[in-house]
């Protein structure tokens, strides 16, 4: 009897877990998106994170200002735990946020973070337009990387410390990866917007047609070619799903024909239509699921659902013991939960790997620990982050424990026998970054649609404006209100002793690469 009562209870307990998780999936998402709100550089219009400041306001490209007199690469997002501004990456995470934005707008409004999840979009594409400085120049990243991590500082102490230099790409110097990139992001914005800011996103879409004619006009090159200081973090493995990926989006925004032409002629190429994983360096699979999403074409099906084939177990990736679908050491959550997104965006049976892997990541597993910082009460309480730990020594282990909770942020991950080290000075494992929460905010936005609306609670100090999120929207009419239903979309319609200098690398996998 006493084993019967033990049973039950223990029954119970899941059961309420699960309860809890469902119901809190709006409150998790508006923690994920408040992340970026960390992560912004420049002039702050807001105190939303109470700890951080402006910062970078001499950020620019030829002396050019603002209105409010700073420098006009001042805004955009730092990468990671430091202080660089990484712009293909960057551009990637737009492109990203926006089409979660775009699949699951009723939800996002329906848990009442619409205006939350804009202001993070327009932040980014704020900077990816003025990082377009002339129709073939565009600027890919601010600060050396290599300098930057020889500092462990916040990101309000850089100015004065170093020299924070830009880095482009023009038409002697190319960068088809990046343009297009940068093409999709813009573009992806720009739909996202149209029903609320129709005179932005037409900008958007200006600025995403003159980059893409860059792309496709210049010799075709590697952006990491010509912006070597980007090589070794964030080297590219190729451009073809770049060019497949930004003509699929403007396909879809403008309905030219020219554009689906080239997008289904480049996604023809081996190393995009048959890509297993998604990153901010492979774009295949994502490709391929937009483009189903465009014309229902059943190639894409196939190949959507081989990559997706590949993920479940037995499939051919990776499991820990306590059930991560383990694809590398560096990043293994931000990539499952990239690959939970394309499975939530198309359905099926397929949810269910989605649901498993947030799950692990949110803390329902056999160690009862969430890898997303400031979620539940056993999450990491030092991931490698300037700001967050807020040294006033530029000593990476002081203080002890880091001074502030980056709530939202999801870390690297853990080993792939599900052991983790809260340790900052361990990137691999403890470091957050733009493109990490690419995956994580998709999927929750995607299970959220029977979840309770976030609370106006701000977990870093205040209150969230929820003033225009009081009903759902219906300006979109591919949005996806909930991944539970079956056919969710299936039918189309770093101090410098300890501080190593490879801390951001997050490169795709070479096996899967690009």
């Amino acid at each position: 009897m006493k084993v019967l009562y033990l049973l039950v209870i223990l029954y119970l307990t899941c059961i309420s877990q699960v309860s809890l998780a469902a119901n809190d999936y709006c409150e998790a998402l508006k923690y994920s998106l408040l992340f970026y709100k960390a992560q912004r550089a420049g002039r702050l219009p807001d105190t939303d994170i109470p700890w951080r400041g402006n910062s970078v306001l001499g950020d620019t490209y030829n002396n050019q200002v603002d209105s409010n007199g700073d420098g006009i690469l001042s805004k955009g997002y730092f990468d990671a735990g430091d202080g660089v501004k990484f712009g293909f990456p960057m551009a990637y995470t737009m492109t990203m946020l926006s089409w979660v934005y775009i699949q699951y707008e009723s939800n996002i409004a329906n848990c009442g973070l619409d205006t939350l999840y804009k202001d993070v979009l327009k932040w980014g594409s704020d900077y990816t337009m003025a990082a377009h400085v002339a129709d073939d120049v565009f600027v890919g990243q601010v600060a050396d990387a290599n300098i930057d991590h020889s500092y462990w500082i916040p990101p309000e102490n850089i100015t004065g410390t170093y020299t924070r230099t830009v880095y482009t790409i023009d038409s002697s110097n190319p960068g088809t990866d990046l343009a297009m990139e940068a093409a999709a992001s813009l573009t992806a914005t720009s739909i996202a917007l149209k029903s609320t800011d129709s005179s932005y996103a037409s900008e958007c879409l200006n600025h995403a047609k003159t980059l893409y004619d860059f792309a496709m006009n210049s010799d075709k090159k590697l952006y990491s070619d010509s912006i070597t200081a980007a090589a070794g973090f964030y080297t590219s493995g190729g451009y073809n799903d770049e060019i497949a990926w930004a003509s699929a989006w403007l396909y879809k925004a403008t309905g030219d024909e020219i554009y689906h032409t080239n997008a289904a002629t480049y996604y023809a190429n081996n190393d995009v239509q048959y890509a297993n994983q998604l990153s901010w360096d492979q774009k295949g699979v994502a490709t391929g699921m937009l483009l189903y999403q465009l014309d229902g074409d059943s190639t894409y099906k196939t190949n959507v659902e081989s990559a997706l084939k590949y993920w479940e177990k037995g499939g051919g990736i990776t499991y820990t013991p306590n059930g991560l679908a383990y694809l590398s050491e560096w990043g293994p959550c931000r990539y499952t939960m990239n690959m939970a997104l394309i499975a939530s965006m198309y359905g099926g049976d397929y949810l269910s790997f989605a649901e498993s892997q947030l799950n692990y990541v949110m803390g329902n597993n056999a160690n009862s620990y969430s890898f997303v910082v400031g979620w539940g009460t056993n999450y990491p309480k030092n991931p490698h982050h300037r700001a967050a730990h807020h040294s006033t020594t530029n000593d990476i282990n002081n203080p002890t424990v880091n001074k502030y909770v980056i709530y939202g942020s999801l870390v690297g991950g853990p080993a792939s026998d599900d052991s983790y080290k809260d340790d900052r000075t361990d990137y691999t494992q403890s470091e957050v970054a733009l493109d990490y929460n690419v995956g994580l905010v998709g999927t929750l936005a995607a299970f959220s649609s029977d979840s309770s609306p976030a609370s106006t609670t701000n977990p870093f100090g205040g209150s969230i404006d929820t003033s225009s999120t009081t009903s759902a929207p219906t300006s979109n009419s591919d949005s996806t209100t909930s991944a539970s239903s079956e056919k969710a979309t299936e039918t189309p319609t770093t101090t410098p002793s300890t501080d190593a200098s490879s801390e951001s690398v997050t490169e795709t996998p070479t096996a899967t690469s690009s």
